[in-house]
């Protein structure tokens, strides 16, 4: 993959971008690796979800969906069903045997919000787990935000949780990304709507893009919106599994660039957490997750099942069943990059390096920014 833009703007070269790859898998995650502060665990409390976004790998089903999957049972393959309070439990258990300082747990699915009832239990079990000793624990849900009703809002409110809002641009973008169930065609269900009832009833969230790459010359107009939505922070992602033309990304970062210079400039602006620039190429991430069955692996696994699917058992890290300690229970960035190698064939390898660049790329624009906007 070419980075280069002649005349046009400062991104790096392929050169640059290779070598900082090198750097950031011989670092390690700066997020979740042995020299990082905190240890985080995600959770995936179901399957269920009532969108398709276009740029989702995760093996969304309905199957099962309001049964909880047994927690003495080990799925081979995908598992369907929702996660069980006793496997939450379990994992909470696992993780508060981090030595490190501070401690993150993070929901996801699936639409976590559809199990609300196993949400607010975690809530609850997380800040009073009798193993957490007082540590700073992040709390954070992810969701799309369209079935969350008025009550739910409010217990979000009273709850130190962070919501991370996925949206997909404006209506019409929402429409074509979002193609397949009617709700997301309710007026209700719009951004507008979603964001006005979280600031109305006072939640902590996050908008959270991901833009794929028809839509790789979206970064400013997506910064334009999160403006207009009273967005309290941003983050801006590319979507991962699918290949980046060189025009693509190319595109894709001097959109990022266009956004980092506007956002250097104004007096009030958003939260831009892309200035933040220690994060994971996002194909390769750091994070631990546990599946409704119980079993621990990489995230990865997880967000590329339908584009990569043998990563499942690559990024595989055993089952609560039988783990005894959080520590051990994630592999290095270089570790993971090898096991991935070894699981894909040459074609889909060379996608998911693609995407790693694109990552490698993403940071070095940002450190970039970040020199030019302090020396300013």
């Amino acid at each position: 993959m070419r980075f280069s833009f002649p005349g046009v703007g400062p991104l790096p070269t392929a050169e640059q971008v290779n070598r900082r790859l090198r750097q950031i898998l011989a670092a390690d995650s700066a997020q979740t690796g042995d020299g990082a502060h905190t240890d985080r665990l995600m959770m995936m409390l179901t399957r269920s979800c009532e969108l398709r976004c276009s740029y989702c790998f995760v093996a969304l089903s309905e199957m099962h969906y309001g049964q909880d999957h047994p927690p003495e049972r080990v799925t081979e393959g995908v598992p369907a069903g929702d996660l069980s309070l006793e496997t939450a439990s379990r994992a909470l258990d696992l993780l508060m045997t981090s030595k490190k300082p501070r401690l993150s747990v993070q929901l996801f699915g699936g639409e976590p919000t559809r199990r609300w009832d196993t949400v607010q239990a975690i809530l609850q079990l997380a800040q009073q787990h009798p193993q957490r000793a007082g540590r700073p624990l992040e709390l954070q849900l992810t969701t799309n935000g369209v079935g969350l009703s008025d009550a739910q809002l409010e217990a979000l409110a009273a709850s130190p949780v962070v919501v991370q809002l996925s949206v997909d641009g404006d209506a019409q973008g929402n429409r074509f990304r979002r193609p397949h169930l009617p709700s997301a065609q309710r007026p209700e269900a719009q951004p507008e709507a979603i964001t006005a009832r979280l600031n109305h009833h006072g939640v902590r969230w996050f908008l959270n893009v991901t833009v794929p790459p028809a839509a790789c010359d979206e970064l400013p107009a997506r910064y334009e919106q999160a403006l207009a939505l009273e967005a309290p922070a941003l983050q801006l992602n590319y979507a991962t599994g699918m290949r980046f033309s060189d025009a693509q990304a190319d595109s894709y970062l001097m959109g990022l660039w266009r956004v980092l210079e506007r956002d250097a400039q104004l007096k009030h602006p958003i939260q831009l957490m892309n200035w933040q620039n220690a994060a994971d190429p996002a194909p390769l991430c750091g994070d631990v997750i546990v599946d409704v069955d119980g079993a621990l692996m990489q995230v990865g696994g997880i967000f590329h099942e339908r584009r990569f699917p043998t990563l499942r058992a690559a990024y595989h890290h055993g089952h609560l069943h039988e783990a005894q300690q959080f520590e051990g229970r994630r592999a290095s960035l270089m570790e993971l990059w090898r096991r991935t190698k070894a699981a894909l064939s040459p074609e889909e390898a060379e996608v998911f390096l693609s995407g790693m660049r694109l990552g490698a790329a993403q940071d070095l624009v940002c450190r970039l920014a970040d020199r030019q906007r302090r020396e300013a």
